[in-house]
């Protein structure tokens, strides 16, 4: 895991960690300082740290480097700011991790990983989670699903065997875990598990040897319980697969509880124009510009064409022209705009499952839209229409 070196290798960036805490965390490598001729004052002489020698060893870290002391200063200082503050001091209070009432983001970090590391690996690994946009859907056999998040079975060790099994087959490890999370409006299930062996290139020291390793990925799997479907961001198409049956049939019973369906469709903004777009029935919501605008003509050639533009309806209107009847409407993004947030969020929608676009409680919100301006053409509301 890569070091941020521009937060430890200013003085005044290791100065704004109370010093014991600081200490304690530097003291966790006593033996690799000490080989960088780096003083270590006593536990109860912390306001004698040499921050400038400090600041000089952590800006220019190499291969001695304890692995634990550079996986700890990444989280730290992936961790330790104000956005996450209120995240942490919930998490150490639930690990009776004491924590003072001057406790700064920083500290609070720190205090975290000398205590509890996996619990911040944890929350650094959900964090990126947060951040993954491309997931496929899959709706449910029973139009009329109804999920229950506290029903679920909380015991996963059933499921986890099925996985570990398959993985094993495919000869990516023995190892295998699924973490679960409630959020708002969906349950979701971290997969853990090993990828394919890799052989690489080091370097050790002056000498060129090799390194093996057996990388760890993680996957996704998100339970909507407001409007039942079942997402996943998998790397592998196999695996998409096989996470439809296993959760269907261990949470459910079923291995078809979920099944293949086409979720978005682009055709409202060949019906309805710039109408398709219209958003102040939400008050979250400040606008919404097409923006891109994939069409497959079809034919012998395979041709497709794009209209990209700032706005593609504003453009298409200084033509005099309009999205033609003829070509299937393939791909669209759309850029909308929160308000209060100064960056548009991209809505990139697939006609079929896949969509891509910021996940947590955005996603929420984007979600009921779509569904408002008929992009979504399953789900609860287009449920209640049929009836």
């Amino acid at each position: 895991m890569a070091l941020k070196l521009k937060y430890f290798s200013h003085p005044d960036m290791l100065r704004q960690f109370e010093p014991s805490i600081l200490l304690r965390v530097v003291q966790t490598a006593e033996g690799f300082f000490a080989s960088k001729a780096l003083p270590i004052p006593p536990p109860n002489n912390a306001d004698e740290i040499d921050y400038e020698a400090l600041a000089g060893v952590l800006a220019d870290p190499d291969e001695e480097m304890p692995g634990d002391l550079v996986d700890g200063l990444h989280l730290i200082s992936e961790l330790g700011n104000d956005a996450c503050f209120d995240d942490l001091l919930q998490m150490a209070g639930e690990a009776d991790i004491p924590v003072g009432e001057e406790v700064t983001p920083q500290d609070l970090a720190a205090l975290i990983w000398l205590a509890r590391p996996r619990l911040l690996q944890q929350k650094a690994q959900e964090s990126n989670f947060e951040r993954r946009k491309t997931f496929e859907s899959f709706a449910p056999a029973d139009p009329a699903m109804v999920v229950d998040a506290e029903q679920l079975p909380q015991d996963l060790g059933e499921l986890e065997a099925a996985l570990r099994d398959y993985f094993r087959g495919k000869k990516q490890g023995r190892r295998c875990r699924v973490l679960r999370k409630n959020a708002p409006g969906a349950v979701h299930f971290y997969v853990q598990h090993g990828q394919a062996c890799r052989r690489e290139p080091s370097v050790k020291g002056e000498e060129s040897t090799c390194t093996f390793f057996r990388p760890e990925r993680t996957d996704v799997v998100i339970l909507d319980t407001a409007n039942p479907e079942l997402r996943i961001n998998s790397a592998s198409a196999p695996d998409m697969r096989k996470y439809r049956e296993l959760f269907g049939l261990h949470l459910f019973g079923s291995a078809e509880t979920f099944r293949y369906a086409d979720k978005y469709n682009l055709e409202p903004l060949r019906k309805l124009g710039q109408a398709s777009l219209e958003c102040s029935d939400f008050p979250a919501l400040e606008s919404a510009r097409l923006t891109e605008l994939e069409m497959d003509w079809g034919g012998a050639l395979n041709n497709k064409s794009v209209e990209k533009a700032d706005d593609v309806f504003t453009a298409l209107e200084i033509r005099h022209a309009s999205i033609p009847d003829q070509p299937a409407l393939k791909r669209a993004k759309i850029k909308v705009k929160l308000k209060g947030v100064k960056k548009p969020r991209v809505l990139s929608l697939v006609a079929g499952n896949k969509s891509g676009y910021p996940r947590g409680e955005e996603a929420a919100i984007f979600e009921e839209w779509l569904r408002a301006r008929e992009f979504i053409v399953y789900g609860k509301r287009a449920y209640e229409e049929a009836a």
